[in-house]
């Protein structure tokens, strides 16, 4: 199993776990804003000052997870421990100063560490929610706030109110680690299936890239060639921040494995087109033009049952719009600038370049210093500008990697 496949399950299971916390101590805000509301009105008879301080807190402790989300965003690894802490805090307040006896709200800080399935997580709640339920009370002891009169000795609320509300709490935890723990398996187990779809479609994709392969020597090495280039040029966007919206870990990872199939719609292009020595007639040039839209077709009917929605879509993306130029002049479509897929305007460079750089059976290979001058001449024009900038700062990364497959 891959790690890092278990590693993405877990962050996205935690971001949604960061939101689910803050809705759910927002409403708990909500529920103790009736509670206030009803002891003003003399409903319930807590002491106003008292209840005024533990509304203040409470507000700060409950409503700032919502605004946290917002600032650092969910994805924060250190948030779902803050959480815990202000559920834990919320917990003291309520047991110092206002009662005994509302059970539940013992084992709301191990109910919000129970979102993110974290058995480390769960035992710290644990152990700071027992630590809060007894010094909640002990601090309403010593400052006179006991009103169950079957306290009003250390040892009797030590042996009746402290010990059963350890025990009691002990037995949820418990049976949060068990849940949580049989939740980790399954979060493995679906990683562990993950992988192997993943690995199949691999080898289908691969199969699929050395169809064409067999039919064109020169496309085999630039299969391999463009989906290395087209996967760097991806990784420097992420390093500097371009596109940080879309190129994610998964983004890249799906580019890598569905770039070998742009060219899949070759398969439909006749030898003798395909393989001509000399250059193409206006005719013959549509035909290989029509690559392309073709390609798309038979990435829907390969990925029809297979293969996830992203892969789908980034395939057919790939393998469709890999022509189309940043000034609209492209093809099959004529989409310009953003409407292009940005996983197709990553191909389109790789591609271009790896093209211009190799010999082909109509021409000798362009020197690298004039290919990369073509990338930085269509800059603007047939390509998105921020990528050309990227790929030409790695140049020199792109230019070891060509030489490496070359003396492969």
């Amino acid at each position: 199993m891959s790690n890092a496949t278990l590693s993405r399950i877990i962050k996205r299971n935690e971001e949604d776990a960061n939101r689910t916390a803050a809705n759910v101590m927002m409403i708990t805000f909500a529920i103790f804003t009736v509670v206030y509301i009803l002891n003003v009105a003399g409903i319930f008879i807590i002491d106003r000052p008292v209840m005024n301080l533990a509304y203040c807190i409470s507000a700060v402790l409950l409503l700032l997870p919502k605004l946290l989300n917002k600032l650092c965003g969910t994805s924060a690894k250190y948030l779902k421990y803050l959480y815990v802490l202000f559920a834990d805090l919320f917990l003291l307040v309520i047991t110092s100063a206002l009662t005994y006896h509302v059970v539940v709200v013992y084992a709301y800080p191990i109910a919000i560490a129970g979102l993110y399935f974290s058995q480390k997580l769960t035992k710290l709640s644990a152990a700071g929610t027992l630590t809060v339920t007894a010094a909640g009370q002990l601090i309403a002891f010593y400052m006179g706030r006991n009103n169950d009169h079957n306290l009003q000795t250390l040892n009797r609320l030590v042996l009746f109110g402290i010990l059963p509300r350890f025990l009691t709490l002990l037995c949820f935890a418990a049976l949060l680690l068990l849940l949580t723990k049989r939740t980790s398996k399954l979060l493995s187990d679906d990683a562990d299936n993950y992988e192997h779809l993943l690995s199949h479609n691999q080898e289908m994709i691969c199969g699929f890239a050395t169809l064409v392969e067999n039919r064109d020597e020169n496309t085999g090495g630039h299969i391999k060639r463009t989906s290395i280039y087209a996967e760097l040029l991806a990784r420097e966007l992420q390093r500097t921040g371009k596109y940080s919206d879309i190129i994610t870990d998964e983004f890249i990872e799906c580019l890598a494995m569905v770039a070998p199939l742009h060219d899949i719609g070759k398969i439909s292009i006749p030898d003798s087109i395909l393989c001509k020595p000399g250059k193409l007639t206006d005719e013959e040039f549509d035909i290989m033009r029509s690559h392309s839209a073709k390609g798309s077709e038979i990435i829907k009917e390969i990925f029809l049952h297979s293969a996830d929605e992203n892969y789908k879509q980034m395939a057919y993306e790939v393998a469709r719009y890999h022509h189309e130029k940043w000034n609209g002049r492209g093809y099959p479509e004529g989409l310009s600038e953003n409407n292009i897929p940005l996983s197709a305007r990553i191909m389109a460079v790789a591609d271009v370049f790896d093209a211009v750089s190799e010999k082909r059976c109509y021409r000798d290979a362009m020197p690298l210093e004039e290919c990369f001058k073509i990338i930085s001449e269509g800059s603007g024009r047939d390509f998105d500008p921020v990528l050309a900038d990227a790929f030409l700062n790695i140049r020199e990364t792109i230019t070891d990697v060509r030489k490496a497959t070359h003396n492969k």
